[in-house]
């Protein structure tokens, strides 16, 4: 058991190292978004394992956002104050940049929650790892040098967070539109069910709470609810 967490510990601080992310803040907000993600993957995968693990992960996923939730929505925040500043009021330009963004932050959390899951006894996995989650062995703040970035972005949005949805509101009068950022991820889950050649639209967008309608070429939908890049089909 000790040696599965170690690893998985390394592969979640890994992530935050690689790809395209240069400066600490970047890295720091890859590393808190995908994490999320990941928690919440392992929570709703371990939840169909069995009674047992369903109860130790929804334990231990609530554990961690309670310690953690924090400094994940300040990383959000600092997602979109990038966006806004790197795109201005060029919504469309913004909105596909924060599509690509949460469809490369999802694509990597399913990837480590598969490898996670894909070999040994699933219920054994999901007490042992969820039990690490509940009792703070996963928290962010186990990466000191990114979590003093994350402390800064909250701190940051504790003293613009205001400013920042105004002008974002601004933007999105001025257009007349909003754009879901997790338009990739949901148009990729419904194909997984058999929905070909689906035509994504957003009904709710605000921020890390979104619904969509996926309409398919036999002229049958979908709705999903995504929240904090989690996304579900709701029957």
């Amino acid at each position: 058991m000790i040696q599965r967490v170690i690893l998985f510990l390394c592969i979640l601080s890994m992530a935050a190292c690689s790809g395209v992310s240069r400066t600490p803040q970047e890295k720091a907000i890859s590393y808190a978004l995908v994490n999320d993600v990941v928690v919440r993957k392992l929570a709703d995968e371990c939840s169909k394992v069995s009674v047992t693990a369903k109860q130790v992960a929804w334990r231990g996923y609530k554990s961690w956002w309670k310690r953690n939730g924090n400094l994940v929505e300040a990383a959000d925040y600092g997602l979109s104050y990038n966006l806004v500043t790197l795109t201005g009021d060029r919504q469309e330009t913004g909105a596909r940049y924060a599509m690509g963004l949460t469809f490369d932050i999802v694509t990597e959390a399913e990837r480590r929650v598969e490898e996670l899951m894909g070999d040994g006894d699933k219920e054994e996995t999901c007490v042992d790892i969820m039990g690490e989650y509940r009792d703070g062995a996963m928290d962010l703040r186990e990466d000191n040098e990114l979590y003093d970035s994350l402390v800064e972005l909250q701190q940051s949005e504790e003293s613009h967070g205001t400013d920042l949805l105004l002008k974002t509101s601004q933007i999105e009068a001025k257009k007349g539109k909003k754009y879901s950022r997790s338009a990739y991820t949901v148009e990729r889950l419904v194909k997984r069910e058999g929905c070909v050649n689906p035509k994504v639209k957003s009904l709710k967008a605000d921020g890390p709470n979104e619904i969509l309608e996926a309409v398919c070429a036999d002229k049958t939908f979908m709705l999903v609810r995504c929240e904090w890049r989690n996304c579900k089909i709701q029957n």
